[in-house]
């Protein structure tokens, strides 16, 4: 049985945590529900097709969750100033995740945009010509969001650490309509 000193103690109730986690779970099923999207309307082309998509995807994961990361652990930065009531630290904190963020997509994009095809015999050897030619156009077609999705991720996490994730799941539901 909960005390009064316990309840004290509690950053968080059970209704915070909700508001909090239930939009986040939404947002995950959204991204999980664009990769899967992406299957279903590349099959109808060919397998050669949805071969290539395959291939990049794990590309893409792998940029996604390291920009989620960078963000992540900017917004902490940010939260601590603003569990502080430190409102510059907090501010100047954000911006300069903020910054990082984009400088470090814009090199990431050039990276994959002018590399591409480099990118893809490295990390997926000799495949079939057709399965390539697919990969190449999908990491082009995917690149060019890095930099938009690695901002998102940015606001998203420093929105979250404000204690909104209803705002970024309406921006994500937006972005995936």
């Amino acid at each position: 049985m909960r005390t009064k000193e316990n309840q004290q103690e509690t950053l968080y109730s059970n209704s915070d945590l909700r508001r909090l986690i239930l939009p986040l779970i939404m947002e995950q099923l959204l991204a999980i529900l664009v990769g899967m999207l992406d299957t279903v309307m590349i099959s109808g082309v060919g397998e050669a097709a949805v071969s290539g998509v395959s291939l990049v995807d794990n590309i893409n994961i792998l940029v996604i969750n390291i920009f989620a990361a960078m963000a992540t652990g900017g917004a902490v930065v940010a939260g601590h100033a603003l569990g502080q009531k430190n409102q510059e630290q907090a501010g100047r904190s954000a911006w300069q995740m903020m910054l990082f963020l984009l400088y470090s997509s814009v090199a990431m994009t050039v990276l994959l945009l002018g590399a591409h095809r480099v990118i893809l015999r490295v990390i997926f050897g000799q495949v079939e010509e057709t399965v390539m030619a697919s990969a190449v156009t999908y990491l082009i077609i995917t690149g060019l969001s890095i930099c938009p999705l690695a901002l998102y991720n940015g606001c998203a996490a420093l929105f979250r650490a404000m204690g909104n994730s209803r705002t970024t799941m309406y921006i994500s539901l937006l972005m995936n309509l």
